[in-house]
């Protein structure tokens, strides 16, 4: 991963999501096209995709609207929802307004794989059955929060079997000096701003990508800081 980086979506172009075989796409903005991942996309309304997988562990974070998917049921904003590489699954079914959302790939390219034509490869089948759910839900809202000064949560504290997701928070222009995750994480920011290192300033609806190796000072806007933190690789179980 690239030691820093900081992505405004807003600052993007949408574009038309490619397919090969010619089936209706919807916008996107590409957001990063190296690991992780990262797009935005943008379904209008009663927008259907059919029986679908991904080549790798894919998290949804839903912004706006509504999605409806298979048995799995409906995913508003606040909702985030993960999935394992080669789980076929659908149809994706936009509501009445539509739906945005980002979609993180954990792995390499976001790949879209329609399971009428393509076959799940071997080895993600044998690793689909490592766990006992191949998908689920969680809510922004429920996710352990800590402040950088504290014990970061581990995978133990994790509800399910998706990737490591959790919350930071940080009142009004606190600071808090040589701090680092240990491991590459995409942070989203949910409310007021953070600064790395006074050189880069991040808002809500905005993202920072940050290595392993790196260690940053933080400093908290006057409205203090919540953001999201995904770990970006899918380390667990191995």
């Amino acid at each position: 991963m690239t030691a820093l980086e900081h992505i405004r979506p807003d600052d993007l172009e949408w574009e038309s999501f490619h397919d090969p075989h010619g089936r209706p796409t919807t916008p996107t903005r590409i957001l990063r096209t190296s690991e992780p991942f990262l797009i935005e996309a943008d379904f209008p309304a009663n927008f259907y995709a059919g029986l679908h997988w991904h080549p790798h562990d894919t998290i949804y974070l839903i912004t706006r609207g509504e999605m409806r998917i298979g048995d799995e049921g409906s995913f508003r904003p606040g909702d985030i929802r993960w999935v394992k590489a080669g789980h076929a699954y659908g149809p994706e079914e936009s509501g009445e307004e539509g739906v945005q959302f980002h979609l993180f790939s954990l792995g390499g390219d976001i790949g879209l794989n329609w399971a009428d034509l393509y076959e799940v490869p071997e080895a993600l089948t044998q690793r689909l059955s490592q766990f006992e759910q191949p998908a689920g839900r969680r809510r922004v809202e429920d996710m352990p929060i800590v402040t950088p000064s504290d014990p970061l949560p581990e995978w133990s504290q994790m509800p399910d079997e998706g990737p490591l997701i959790f919350r930071m928070k940080m009142r009004a222009d606190d600071v808090q000096t040589g701090f680092s995750m240990g491991f590459d994480y995409v942070g989203y920011l949910l409310q007021g701003s953070l600064a790395l290192d006074d050189d880069v300033s991040a808002s809500a609806g905005e993202f920072l990508c940050v290595s392993a190796d790196q260690t940053h000072s933080l400093t908290a806007g006057e409205q203090g800081a919540e953001w999201l933190v995904f770990a970006s690789q899918s380390r667990h179980p191995t």
